[in-house]
C-alpha cells in the first residue's frame, strides 16, 4: 500500500512538473486533492486486485456475491444511517476545484471508487488473506479482522495527519463494524455501499468536482 501509493504520488508530481521535494508535493496535493485518488486506487484496491487476478483467486471469497446480500445491505445501511445522524453536524470543508467537463466527472467517479468500494475491498482482501494464514476463515471475530482493522485504521494517524488521532479511531471503528458485517454475512456489497456513504472524502470530492 505505502510503496504503491508513494510511486504513484512521485509520478504525478513529476508529470505535473512539481519539484520532487516533500513539502512541494504535499502543497500540490493540498491544492488539488482529487489527484490523490490515483494513489488510493493503486495503493489500496489496484495492487490487491492485480495480485488476486494473477493468483486466480475465486472473487466470491471477497464477498461480491448474491449469498448474504440482503443481510449485508440491511446491516450496513442501518449502520451508515446511524453514522450519518451522529456526524450530521460535522463541519466539512468544501471547495470548487474548477474542473472542466469531462475532467470533473472523471475525478468525481474516481474519488467515489477510490474512497468507497476499493478501500473496502482492500481491507477485506487483507482480512481474508490474513485469516488464511491463521486458518481462521470461518471465525467471525478472527485474527484477520482484528489485526487488519487495527493496523489500517490507526495508520490514518500518518496517512491523514490533519485528521489526527480522533479520525484514526473513527476509521478503525467504522471498519471494525463493516469488517464484522462482512465476516458475518460473507458479503462485501453492503459494506462497500456504506463506506461510500459515510466517507467525508467522497462527499468532498463529489461537491468539489461537480460544482
Amino acid at each position: 500500500m505505502f510503496i504503491g501509493s508513494l510511486i504513484v504520488i512521485v509520478l504525478i508530481a513529476y508529470v505535473k512538473g512539481a519539484p520532487l521535494v516533500p513539502e512541494r508535493i504535499i502543497d500540490m496535493f493540498n491544492r488539488e486533492p482529487y489527484l490523490a485518488s490515483y494513489a488510493e486506487v493503486v495503493g489500496t484496491g489496484g495492487l490487491p486486485l492485480l495480485i488476486s487476478i494473477i493468483r486466480r483467486d475465486d472473487p466470491r471469497i471477497y464477498g461480491p456475491r448474491k449469498q448474504g446480500l440482503f443481510k449485508s445491505l440491511v446491516l450496513s445501511l442501518s449502520f451508515a444511517i446511524v453514522m450519518l445522524v451522529i456526524t450530521i453536524h460535522d463541519k466539512l470543508y468544501f471547495e470548487n476545484f474548477n474542473l472542466e467537463f469531462p475532467y470533473n466527472i472523471w475525478y468525481a467517479v474516481l474519488g467515489v471508487l477510490a474512497y468507497g468500494p476499493l478501500e473496502v475491498f482492500f481491507v477485506i482482501w487483507l482480512i481474508v488473506n490474513t485469516d488464511a494464514i491463521f486458518s481462521t476463515l470461518e471465525k467471525i471475530f478472527s485474527p484477520g479482522l482484528l489485526i487488519t482493522v487495527l493496523v489500517f485504521g490507526l495508520s490514518h494517524i500518518f496517512l491523514s495527519p490533519m485528521g489526527g488521532l480522533l479520525n484514526a479511531v473513527k476509521v478503525t471503528g467504522v471498519f471494525m463494524v463493516l469488517g464484522f458485517i462482512f465476516k458475518y454475512t460473507r458479503n462485501s456489497i453492503g459494506p462497500m455501499i456504506a463506506r461510500t456513504l459515510v466517507n467525508g472524502q467522497v462527499l468532498r470530492l463529489l461537491i468539489g468536482c461537480l460544482t
